[in-house]
């Protein structure tokens, strides 16, 4: 999806969620590779996606932790944005099938 957004959030943020949009749909990268990318912490790319005020337009549900799903703040509880996280990649890896 190509659409002119413009999220308040600090340079880092900005860049982080700029990122974020160039992953496709139905893969994912770790929050280490973003890290790398941009010359930064694994924990700071964490802390950009849990700031990100349109998860769905700045996809943080791709962004994984090294062995697990990592974190994801969907504003429904520890348990239920997990399984939202879960539910989106599983939902647009089969798309990509």
């Amino acid at each position: 999806m190509d659409l002119p957004l413009a999220p308040s959030g600090t340079p880092y943020q900005q860049r982080v969620w700029s990122l974020l949009r160039t992953i496709p749909a139905g893969q994912s990268q770790t929050y280490g590779e973003l890290a790398e990318r941009l010359g930064s912490a694994p924990r700071a790319v964490g802390g950009a996606c849990a700031a990100n005020p349109l998860l769905l337009l700045i996809p943080c549900h791709r962004v994984v932790a090294r062995q697990g799903l990592g974190g994801f703040s969907a504003g429904v509880g520890r348990e239920g944005s997990l399984a939202l996280k879960r539910w989106l990649l599983d939902h647009e890896s089969s798309l990509r099938s």
